[in-house]
């Protein structure tokens, strides 16, 4: 019966607004930001869950997907991975068994994956870096009004916001993945929100670093490129030489060539290793 009422979906509700609570983002970005609702009946819950919450000013119920470890206790702070889709789904970076959320269960990881307030392709939640990709650079967005990319952004932190509000969560451990265009999202938070994130993880998704601030990361986020060993070789060339640009500005971080993965799976197929990058930042 729990698992069942876990998979249930959760709208939560208004209760006023909710204070800052996440490092590096102004207290103004969150002022009108859901709370928690200890009436709700899936307050607190456990293991793997479907939510949604009105988003402020619109009404628009938008769905996220979650997950917290069945072992956490409240009082327990544990750290957050904000997983952002790819696709048109918050499902499709939960592939081949929820390899993500196998490992955070046996880490101790809650697991945020938000829509990017709408289910369009490309999301780049607010991102203007485009990905180096052989073709050429991709259009960050393409498709997406200015409204919608921004309101992208807002979701990322309302949830982030939330969840970590609702579980006592760690604030000063969170972490932000991305897959292709949401990998540069990934490299969006962590300029846009210095000290926010303490580490990112890009997959498949290397960024023309042409003018990017990399000295809003420089101390504060650490990052992790991957690219699998079946993907494009232009794709796995980028990631190099973005690790090296990270590596000569100060930037922490590191490259692999996921041995098996193809363009969609490198972060799945690599999961222990993901987790093992991040319990050291």
């Amino acid at each position: 019966m729990k698992r069942l009422a876990a998979l249930a979906l959760l709208t939560v509700v208004f209760c006023g607004t909710a204070s800052a609570q996440l490092p590096g983002v102004a207290a103004a970005r969150l002022e009108q930001a859901p709370k928690p609702n200890p009436a709700m009946p899936m307050y607190r819950q456990t293991g793997e869950q479907y939510r949604s919450y009105d988003f402020p000013g619109t009404g628009e119920a938008i769905p996220y997907r979650l997950f917290v470890p069945e072992s956490w206790t409240p009082g327990q702070k544990l750290p957050v991975l904000v997983t952002l889709r790819a696709g048109n789904s918050i499902n499709n970076n939960h592939r081949a068994g929820n390899d993500l959320v196998q490992v955070a269960r046996k880490r101790g990881y809650i697991v945020i994956s938000p829509l990017g307030y709408r289910g369009y392709t490309q999301p780049y939640y607010g991102s203007p870096w485009p990905v180096d990709r052989e073709a050429g650079p991709s259009v960050p967005a393409d498709g997406w009004s200015a409204q919608d990319n921004q309101r992208a952004e807002l979701d990322v932190l309302y949830v982030l916001n939330l969840v970590a509000a609702e579980y006592g969560a760690d604030t000063s451990r969170l972490y932000l993945h991305g897959q292709n265009p949401s990998g540069s999202a990934a490299f969006h938070f962590a300029a846009q929100y210095p000290g926010l994130f303490r580490a990112i993880v890009n997959s498949a998704g290397p960024i023309v670093s042409s003018g990017y601030p990399f000295a809003a990361l420089k101390g504060k986020t650490a990052v992790l490129l991957l690219v699998g060993e079946k993907d494009a070789i232009y794709t796995a060339a980028a990631a190099e030489r973005l690790a090296a640009a990270l590596s000569q500005q100060g930037v922490v971080a590191e490259y692999h060539r996921v041995a098996g993965a193809e363009h969609a799976n490198p972060y799945l197929l690599y999961a222990p290793g993901l987790f093992d990058f991040l319990d050291t930042h």
